[in-house]
């Protein structure tokens, strides 16, 4: 032991350069190889993920959709909706003609200002949701809750 204690470290040969190389390059190669595939693991990961949400966004716009288009949850009285669904139905759709009666008078004085050949496209998804066959109600309801005016679709039906 005494003679490994007295060797001094710049008495010993230095590592040949070439395997110095060759150490460093398989450090770095295998290292460049983990990285990537871990990098391409996470990216796999990120864009199911992605998926997955899509396809909940898509679920729940039309689960949106289809509870407002229903007229008990709108009331504030379930147990009086309950209870006068036969009469609720007949004053709405009195309310309905009333409503279509007077639209007219609407458009006409709303139309020099907007135009039926000017749409704006931040309303085509709605267009678009009426022509699959989502109600009305329901359509302009989501209007609404996004901030735009509801009459603006009018105009165009």
């Amino acid at each position: 032991m005494d003679s490994l204690d007295t060797v001094q470290k710049h008495e010993l040969p230095p590592t040949n350069q070439k395997r110095m190389v060759a150490f460093i390059n398989h450090f770095i190669v295998s290292t460049v190889t983990f990285l990537n595939k871990f990098a391409s693991d996470c990216e796999t990961r990120f864009v199911n993920y992605e998926q997955k949400i899509q396809n909940l966004e898509a679920s729940l716009m039309i689960v949106e959709a289809k509870l407002a288009s229903i007229d008990v949850l709108k009331q504030p009285d379930n147990t009086a909706a309950i209870e006068g669904k036969r009469s609720d139905i007949i004053p709405s759709t009195e309310v309905t003609t009333e409503v279509v009666e007077t639209k007219p008078v609407e458009d006409k004085e709303s139309q020099p200002n907007v135009t039926a050949t000017e749409r704006d496209p931040k309303y085509d998804p709605y267009f678009k949701m009426l022509h699959v066959g989502v109600p009305l109600g329901a359509v302009k309801n989501k209007i609404a809750s996004e901030g735009l005016d509801p009459g603006y679709i009018d105009q165009f039906l």
